[in-house]
C-alpha cells in the first residue's frame, strides 16, 4: 500500500470533543497557533481557530485582489491543507501545505477535478450543492496521489467561490486506531495497579490517567502541563531528568526507581519506566508507567 511520506496535516492539532472541554485553556493556545480540528467518531468535525485567521479566510474580497500579497502570505504561514476556489470552480489560492501535497495541481487555474481520483465525481457534486445553498460539506474523495487513500474535504461557501479544507481521511482512521490501542494499554496498566502519563518534550504532562491522580493525590487540574519531575522527590528529580533525556536522545526505553510525592509531601517508594513516543520516526514525546515498587 502506497503511503504518504509526510506527517498527514494537522495530526497534533487535533483533539476529541471531551478532550478539549476538560483541556479547554491549552487547545484554545494551540488554535491561536493554527487551526485544531475537533473530531467526531474519529472524523473532523468542527474547527477551532483564530478570529484573524476566519476574518482573513471569510472576509469580502471586492476591494482586494484573492492573489493580493496579504493573502499570499497568509496561506504561506498556513501548514494545513487549505485551497480556494473561485466563481469558476478552478484554484485561485492554495495553502502551504496544500501545495506540498497536490503540486501543481492547485495551481492557479487549476481545475477542480485534478484534487481526486480520476472518475471521482463526488467533490465537484458538492462544491456545486455548497455553490447554490450556502450550507457546508463535508465529503470523502480518494486521493489523486495514492489512490487507496480518502481525503476528507470540508467545504465551505465564501463571497467569491467556495474554501475547501482538506485532511488525510485514511491517516485519521489510522490515527484512531493508535489512540484506541494505547488508551487499551493504559487501562491494563491501571488495572494492573500502574498509572500512565503521556509528557511532551518539554517535559510537561499532557496527559495522565486516572490512576496518576490517585497515587500523588494531585487533581488532574493540577496534573495537566506540570513538570514530570515535579512528582518525585527533590533528590531524585534530576535522576528522573537524566532518565526522560535518556528516553529521547537514545530512542530507548529507561527505568528507575524514585520517591513519589503523595499529597505533596509523604513519600512512596516507585518504579517508573519510560519510553520514547514515535510519529513518522520522530520522537514527539515520552510514555510513562509508574508502579509502586517491590518491597
Amino acid at each position: 500500500m502506497a503511503k504518504h511520506a509526510s506527517n498527514p496535516a494537522g495530526v497534533e492539532q487535533q483533539v476529541t470533543a471531551s478532550d478539549l472541554v476538560r483541556h479547554f485553556g491549552i487547545w484554545q493556545d494551540r488554535a491561536t497557533r493554527a487551526p485544531v480540528y475537533i473530531l467526531h467518531r474519529g472524523r473532523p468535525r468542527l474547527v477551532l481557530t483564530s478570529l484573524d485567521v476566519m476574518d482573513a479566510l471569510c472576509a469580502p474580497h471586492t476591494a482586494r485582489p484573492v492573489n493580493g500579497s496579504h493573502l499570499k502570505t497568509l496561506l504561506e504561514a498556513v501548514g494545513d491543507m487549505i485551497i480556494l476556489l473561485g466563481q469558476d470552480n478552478n484554484v485561485v489560492g492554495a495553502s502551504r501545505g496544500a501545495r506540498g501535497y497536490f503540486g501543481e495541481m492547485v495551481d492557479n487555474g487549476a481545475p477542480l477535478a485534478g484534487l481526486c481520483a480520476v472518475g471521482d465525481e463526488a467533490l465537484h457534486a458538492a462544491v456545486l450543492r455548497v455553490t447554490g445553498s450556502g450550507l457546508p460539506e463535508t465529503i470523502e474523495c480518494r486521493s489523486p496521489r495514492f489512490p487507496d487513500r480518502l481525503l476528507a474535504f470540508s467545504i465551505n461557501s465564501g463571497p467569491s467561490g467556495c474554501v475547501l479544507q482538506v485532511q488525510d481521511a485514511t491517516a485519521l482512521e489510522e490515527l484512531q486506531h493508535w489512540r484506541d490501542r494505547h488508551e487499551s494499554i493504559f487501562r491494563a496498566v491501571e488495572a494492573a495497579g500502574g498509572a500512565a502519563a503521556i509528557v511532551n518534550l518539554r517535559g510537561r504532562i499532557d496527559y495522565a490517567s486516572h490512576r496518576v491522580t490517585v497515587l500523588t493525590g494531585a487533581t488532574v487540574e493540577a496534573l495537566t502541563a506540570a513538570r514530570i519531575v515535579s512528582l518525585v522527590a527533590v533528590g531524585d528529580r534530576s535522576k528522573l531528568g537524566d532518565a526522560f533525556e535518556a528516553a529521547i536522545d537514545q530512542r530507548s526505553p529507561q527505568s528507575l526507581e524514585a520517591s513519589l510525592l503523595v499529597g505533596g509531601a509523604a513519600l512512596r517508594r516507585v518504579a517508573i519506566g519510560l519510553a520514547p513516543l514515535l510519529s513518522a520516526g520522530h520522537v514527539v514525546g515520552v510514555t510513562v508507567i509508574i508502579n509502586a515498587a517491590e518491597s
